[in-house]
């Protein structure tokens, strides 16, 4: 019972907070799919890259195969982690050519040939007999020549017409023809057989089906250029009385190799004993020394050392996890560094992918980096770490606060891509922090330059101290040093590439981006100035009032500026209904007041949707959208209250909701200031005081300015900023000598002005009949532009020819229609 008690005590603390925190998980999941699945996914590429390198290092993953060059003193041991067999090249190469020395090529010995060479003897000699015999010397040499053309010379055969014992003569060549056609004469190729015997061959001979291989020495065979050679002994031995030249001349034209090299059966031989041929293995034992400290390395040690290094299949389940661990770790703590918990805004999904993207770049372009054999020392990867291109990247696109906090997840990052190298690793720390502490910018693109100026002279001095620190982890201190210099430079040229395309990608409102859409000559800008004059110059005013007490409180002027000049552009569709716009007749005389309400409050989302369609950033879309918060029209519902005392507040109230930035709250108190501020006659100091005062005192109880984060500090200031300005604006002027007001009229003029009694009593219906006017409001659909129409009547169900007529009902009662 009491284990039972425990263990529903432990389920009741453990349950609810995971319980909380997969439904927190679930829900982030379901409000950003996009990076969630991003992030997934590049923690998948992340551990495969990872296990890619891993493989292809094999077991000597952190040495470098350049320390331990032939004839180098080794400054450390290498010892085997495990046992590695290897193929000893050289060795098996020895066996197999000290194979091949045994295997003798194979030749065909044609019998049918020596049969054929012969009988065209046997021929010859009768038909010279015949000849010889007829007496007839001419004709002796000419029937030669003719049955053997050029086969003989005609010297020969005059001296063999001559020869009186020619019947020994010829019986003498055909005894050294046999013996020679006996023997064999072989033809040796001159290429194919040099790795082969030199002293043996094997003769083929085919028997019908059958084949007969016999082994005989090469000196029992005549070379076909050992011919001549080997005629003369055979005249010399034998005795015979003539000149071996003659025999040789008698029988060379018959003879013919009858010993043929045969290639295809030599190479069977050959690709047969290969396969048979067992490779040298050499076995290097588990723990056992490769290289010894302080000794030189043989090129036996550093064929050993090879085949450690190459031993790339073998991997190392506990490392390799212990690797995937780590970077879990890593994505956990840039999770975290990141979370609203953490820092003081929310950043957006099209934020939260940025950094994610750039940290994957970093990791897998060190990663592979690393991977080259050009790097043999720790900090020769410094020239090409991408540290200060991210910072500078980070702090321009999103914050400098963001910017520090992505250089401290970079440093593990980097640290894991180079195999735990803490050199490279607290370069990149160094020069990240050092490019978000240098990067100051003022809305023009040359502080990029400035900044990378000043990085290649900062690189230089933190890659010296390094090396102060790291004596014996660079290899070219040259190339590393103005590397290092290269790097700073380069990374500000790279981010003034980049940042056009990011800036297009993510929409956000960098101050170059700001600085462009604050140009009053834009497009934009020219039509609100020519369609809507009265906005234009209440919009600039504004935009002061705004820029100037933002500034002040430490909050994004630039900002606070754009978003103040476009922020009523949804009032150039229907300008003529705004007062600043009005220069003679109100049309909302002819409207309802729930009518003139709805177009009044259309300008806000129609100023939302013209921002979308330029594509404006979303902070500008923002302060467009709150601008007004959703406060109420309060004119309109006056005189709606007038008529109706059940009237809904909704239906009077803007489309928006409260400020959620300080930089969207000052531009409401700047708006509602600048306008109301108009009204005032003799605007001094302590009126604009009392009358601001007061005014951002209703926005307050409104309820407008409690999701804005602003103090009560930060309202005092803006206030007393929006008074300065203001009375600067408002100031006033000496009046010069006989100035006179052009209203004063002079006392003919008032006496010629009076009104009769007929005139006040044709005065009389026309202020009845606007009267009228303004209570019944027949709408007017001359006028009204079609995106107010689209509002009207698909937002809130208003259609352009209803009428509001207000009719006295038989009891008394005042009935509303439409």
């Amino acid at each position: 019972m009491k284990g039972k008690t425990s263990f529903h005590s432990l389920k009741s603390i453990l349950i609810p907070p995971l319980k909380a925190f997969f439904t927190r998980l679930k829900d982030s999941f379901c409000a950003e799919k996009i990076f969630f699945s991003l992030f997934i996914v590049s923690f998948f590429i992340v551990i495969a890259a990872l296990l890619v390198t891993t493989l292809d290092r094999g077991g000597l993953a952190y040495l470098e195969l350049e320390d331990f060059a032939v004839g180098k003193v080794a400054e450390r041991d290498v010892i085997a982690s495990r046992d590695i067999s290897y193929t000893d090249q050289q060795a098996t190469e020895i066996r197999r050519a000290a194979r091949l020395q045994t295997i003798a090529p194979i030749f065909r010995q044609d019998t049918g040939l020596v049969s054929t060479i012969l009988k065209k003897y046997d021929e010859f000699v009768s038909a010279a007999l015949l000849l010889h015999n007829a007496g007839d010397t001419a004709s002796f040499e000419a029937q030669i020549q003719d049955q053997y053309p050029g086969f003989f010379e005609l010297t020969l055969l005059k001296d063999l017409e001559k020869t009186e014992d020619i019947n020994a003569l010829l019986a003498a060549a055909q005894t050294v023809l046999k013996q020679l056609l006996a023997i064999g004469i072989a033809e040796f190729p001159e290429k194919g057989i040099e790795q082969l015997s030199k002293t043996e061959i094997t003769l083929l001979a085919q028997h019908g089906n059958n084949r007969e291989y016999t082994n005989v020495q090469v000196s029992a065979v005549i070379k076909a250029e050992n011919l001549g050679q080997y005629i003369k002994n055979a005249v010399e031995t034998a005795s015979i009385p003539f000149h071996a030249e003659t025999i040789q001349a008698l029988i060379q034209p018959f003879l013919q190799p009858t010993i043929i090299y045969d290639a295809k059966e030599t190479e069977m031989r050959v690709q047969e004993l290969i396969k048979q041929l067992q490779p040298v293995t050499v076995t290097i034992q588990k723990n056992q020394k490769i290289i010894k400290r302080g000794f030189i390395v043989t090129a036996e040690n550093y064929r050993q050392l090879q085949a450690y290094t190459e031993a790339g299949t073998y991997l190392d389940i506990s490392k390799f996890l212990g690797l995937a661990a780590f970077i879990f770790c890593i994505y956990a703590i840039g999770v975290f560094i990141f979370s609203h918990q953490a820092i003081s805004i929310r950043l957006k999904e099209s934020q939260k992918i940025f950094l994610l993207l750039i940290s994957l770049t970093v990791y897998l372009a060190v990663l592979f980096t690393g991977q080259s054999a050009f790097f043999v020392r720790p900090m020769d990867i410094i020239p090409f770490l991408p540290a200060a291109l991210t910072a500078m990247l980070v702090t321009t696109l999103v914050s400098a606060k963001i910017a520090i906090r992505l250089e401290f997840l970079v440093m593990p990052v980097v640290l894991t891509a180079t195999g735990f190298k803490l050199e490279p690793a607290l370069f990149a720390l160094f020069s990240g922090l050092a490019a978000v502490s240098l990067t100051n910018l003022t809305g023009r693109r040359m502080d990029l330059i400035k900044t990378s100026c000043q990085l290649a002279l900062i690189h230089p001095v933190i890659a010296a101290v390094l090396f102060s620190v790291f004596p014996n982890s660079y290899s070219d201190f040259i190339f590393v040093l103005f590397g290092s210099v290269v790097n700073g430079f380069i990374s500000g040229i790279f981010v003034l590439g980049f940042l056009p395309i990011l800036e297009d990608r993510l929409n956000t409102p960098t101050c170059f981006r700001l600085m462009e859409l604050s140009d009053l000559n834009s497009p934009t800008m020219k039509q609100l100035l020519l369609t809507a004059s009265g906005t234009y110059n209440h919009t600039i005013m504004v935009a002061t009032l705004a820029e100037a007490a933002c500034r002040e409180i430490g909050a994004d002027a630039l900002l606070a500026r754009v978003g103040a000049y476009y922020h009523d552009i949804g009032k150039m569709p229907n300008s003529e209904y705004f007062v600043e716009n009005q220069t003679s007749y109100n049309k909302h005389l002819d409207l309802n007041p729930r009518l003139s309400a709805a177009i009044i409050r259309s300008h806000v989302k129609l100023g939302i949707e013209k921002a979308e369609s330029m594509r404006l950033p979303r902070e500008v879309i923002d302060i467009i959208g709150q601008h007004h918060g959703n406060s109420l029209v309060q004119y309109f519902y006056a005189k709606a209250k007038e008529l109706d005392s059940n009237v809904s507040p909704a239906d009077f109230s803007y489309p928006g909701q409260p400020p959620r930035t300080k930089e969207a709250a000052v531009v409401m108190l700047a708006d509602v200031s600048e306008a109301a501020c108009r009204t005032l006659d003799h605007p001094s100091v302590p009126r604009l005081e009392k009358f601001i005062a007061k005014l951002v005192q209703g926005k307050m109880e409104a309820g407008q300015l409690d999701y804005c984060d602003l103090t009560l500090r930060e309202l005092h200031i803006i206030k007393e900023s929006f008074v300065t300005t203001l009375a600067g604006y408002y100031h006033s002027r000496i009046k010069y000598p006989n100035q006179k007001d052009p209203d004063e009229k002079k006392p003919a003029e008032k006496t010629g002005e009076e009104k009769t009694p007929e005139q006040e009593n044709t005065a009389a219906p026309e202020k009845e009949t606007e009267k009228k006017a303004v209570q019944q409001g027949t709408p007017a659909v001359k006028g009204i532009s079609p995106e107010v129409k689209n509002y009207l009547q698909i937002d809130l169900g208003i259609t352009t020819t209803e009428q509001s007529v207000e009719k006295d009902s038989p009891d008394g009662n005042r009935k509303k229609d439409g």
